[in-house]
């Protein structure tokens, strides 16, 4: 078997080279298992379906820097490649892998959903998972592999972003589709000290794409109620937790498992941010406390910092701001009000 396999460009010691993979020259009887040889290494196992009548001809340059692997491959008759879950499950590697549809058309299928990419779209899928790709005719592409625990579940849920198009002309998606390119023809030129900061930035700005399309997706959910189930959760952990001095909306937003910024959207017919509604519960409970004869031993700072308050001077400028007094003089004022007003008198039984 002949193999048409070269080293393109060389890279510092450090990093890999950009090596090339073509099918010319290769024996028409021997191009599909020529192919799945060299693609194993860089995608694990696929299997590689073509029709009858039709010969096998396809190219791929590739690299890695850092974590991630780079990709540019054409492919220039129809065929099927598919990740059986045999294949799957013997493969210990899981990545997230991006593909950019430069030209022609496809047809990428994972997790119950098959989706059309077509000119200037782009997808995901996970290795880890079995899935297929249909290639009618010519196409380019651009593909990226990035370890699957560079997105972790709390940014969005991945199995819900499989196999779906993103648009590569508007907001973040047409940053990443200029972004990934533009790094693999640049990648010979970077410095070895680079290709990490390069990497991580690559990694964060398509964790950053997903995120932002997961958050699209839950907007235009029709299912309202949803949303009012949410809000619902997040005001009774809040309640909850409300003498944890930590209670933020990084930490809301870990814990129900979606983005800070989809968490304010949820938030918004309630016409406070989450920040206020957190202070102005604190403020009642503590206003609640300093009214509530069972805990006039306990001293206003005790009370302040019982319900996540972590400064008595921030506590005292809160509290005055939203009740008009100050707690020192509202507790005084209580402890001279008659019996019968604070607490009135039971009827005789």
């Amino acid at each position: 078997m002949s193999t048409q396999l070269s080293h393109a460009v060389g890279l510092s010691a450090n990093s890999s080279p950009v090596k090339s993979v073509s099918t010319d020259g290769v024996k028409a009887s021997e191009r599909l298992e020529f192919w799945r040889t060299h693609v194993g290494p860089v995608f694990g196992c696929l299997e590689v379906e073509l029709p009858s009548d039709q010969i096998f001809s396809a190219s791929f340059e590739y690299t890695t820097i850092a974590d991630l692997t780079f990709c540019r491959l054409s492919s220039d008759v129809p065929h099927r490649v598919v990740r059986t879950p045999i294949f799957a499950r013997r493969d210990d590697r899981a990545f997230v892998k991006l593909v950019l549809l430069t030209k022609g058309t496809s047809l990428l299928g994972q997790n119950g959903r098959t989706t059309p990419l077509r000119s200037g779209e782009w997808s995901i899928y996970d290795t880890s998972k079995p899935y297929s790709m249909t290639i009618p005719r010519r196409a380019d592409m651009f593909l990226l592999l990035v370890p699957r625990d560079k997105f972790p579940d709390r940014s969005f849920h991945l199995p819900d972003l499989v196999a779906r198009s993103f648009s590569g002309r508007r907001g973040l998606g047409k940053l990443i589709w200029s972004l990934i390119p533009a790094t693999f023809d640049q990648i010979p030129e970077m410095g070895n000290r680079s290709t990490h900061d390069v990497a991580d930035i690559v990694a964060q700005m398509a964790r950053a794409a997903l995120v932002d399309f997961s958050d699209e997706r839950a907007l235009a959910d029709p299912r309202v109620d949803s949303k009012e189930a949410l809000r619902e959760r997040v005001k009774q952990y809040i309640a909850g937790h409300l003498g944890d001095a930590d209670l933020s909306i990084t930490k809301l937003a870990g814990v129900i498992g979606c983005t800070k910024r989809y968490l304010h959207m949820v938030f918004q017919p309630e016409k406070t941010s989450l920040s206020d509604y957190i202070l102005k519960m604190r403020l009642e409970r503590c206003r609640g406390d300093l009214l509530n004869p069972a805990c006039t031993h306990r001293s206003i700072t005790d009370i302040a910092y019982s319900w996540g308050f972590n400064s008595s001077n921030h506590f005292s400028r809160c509290f005055k701001r939203a009740f008009g007094v100050c707690p020192r003089r509202l507790r005084a004022e209580f402890a001279a009000w008659p019996a019968a007003v604070v607490e009135p008198r039971q009827r005789p039984s």
